[in-house]
This record gives C-alpha cells, sequence and structure tokens, in this order.
C-alpha cells in the first residue's frame, strides 16, 4: 500500500520511539525499518504484526490512518440504493460513484461499499429476470404472470427494508454493515 512507511513513520515519531527502539521492540533489524519508513519495501504478515505491536497499534489503523470517520458519507451510500425505486441499476450506479469516490477518504467506505455492491448486483441479476418474464407473459397473455409479478415486488420490498435495517446499523455504529448473501464479484 502506497505511503504505508510513511504512516509508521508519522506514528512512530508521534509516539517518540527512535528507529532503534522500535525496530529492537519488534524484533526487526534496523535497516528493515529504514527501508519501510523510506518506501523502499512495504512490510507484510509478521513484520507489520509485530511493527504495529510494538506501536500499540492494530494493524487496520495503520492501513486506515489518515481517513476520517464520516457516518453521513456511509448512510448517503446505503441510502442512495434506493434510487433504484426511480431509476433501473441505480441501486449500483450511486453506490459505485460514492464508493470510487470516498474510499480512500473515509473509513468503512471500502469494505462496506464492495459488502453493498456486491448484494445489489447479486439482486439486480434475481430481479431484472423476474422483470423481463413478466414483460413477456404479459405479452402472452400468460395468466400466471401476476405471480412473477408479485415475486418481483416482494423482492423490491425485501430490498429496501434491508438497506433501512444497514442504515439504522450503520447510523448506531459506522463499522457495522452486513449484506446477506451475495456472489463475491467484488473482493476486499
Amino acid at each position: 500500500m502506497k505511503n504505508l512507511g510513511n504512516k509508521i513513520l508519522e506514528i512512530r515519531k508521534r509516539k517518540g520511539l527512535s528507529q532503534e527502539e522500535l525496530s529492537e521492540s519488534a524484533g526487526i533489524s534496523l535497516r528493515t525499518l529504514q527501508r519501510i519508513e523510506k518506501e523502499e519495501t512495504e512490510p507484510r504478515g509478521y513484520t507489520l504484526k509485530s511493527i504495529c505491536q510494538s506501536l500499540g497499534i492494530d494493524v487496520e489503523q495503520v492501513y486506515d490512518y489518515g481517513k476520517e470517520a464520516d457516518k453521513g458519507v456511509l448512510l448517503l451510500m446505503h441510502l442512495s440504493v434506493l434510487s433504484y425505486l426511480l431509476l433501473p441499476l441505480g441501486n449500483i450506479i450511486f453506490p459505485l460513484i460514492i464508493w470510487i469516490t470516498q474510499k480512500k477518504k473515509v473509513l468503512h467506505v471500502y469494505e462496506q461499499g464492495i459488502s453493498l455492491l456486491n448484494f445489489q448486483i447479486t439482486w439486480s441479476l434475481l430481479t431484472y429476470p423476474l422483470a423481463l418474464a413478466f414483460a413477456l407473459m404479459k405479452m402472452l397473455h400468460y395468466p400466471g404472470s401476476w405471480y412473477v409479478f408479485a415475486a418481483y415486488i416482494l423482492f423490491y420490498f425485501l430490498n429496501a427494508l434491508y438497506i433501512i435495517k444497514v442504515c439504522w446499523l450503520v447510523s448506531k455504529d459506522s463499522a457495522q454493515s452486513h449484506y446477506p448473501f451475495s456472489f463475491s464479484l467484488l473482493k476486499p
């Protein structure tokens, strides 16, 4: 991750540790720490975990360093899904725009956006064929078309209810957001 070395350097200085103290505490060589802080190499696995433990922080804090906590952006991203009520594929387009523009600036947007987009893509792949089936059945005057339409409306209703539930969870704790089953098209 770009700037990871700078983040470690800033946190080390803020904690008042020298490079020697941190490298000794983390159990890594001084040269390794110097190369990390100069961004000549990127710490991975055990090295990153050891550095973070020595600094008294979680690994997530290093990755999220400099990001702002903004529940408003998170809520907007989740609520933007409801645009599907007015615009086909709005449930994917608007959250995607927010995710792309805010994932490096706001805490939890990256991971929640992936979860949200995966769920909405899955939802769309399941519901749009129902809409097509209804239209086709209606054109052919098939008597069972209203059952398909009822299933389609039920999916819309359940999606809206789930979005409201997730928004309520996010308003209580910005780190919370969980969408049920979905295809993992976007990976964290």
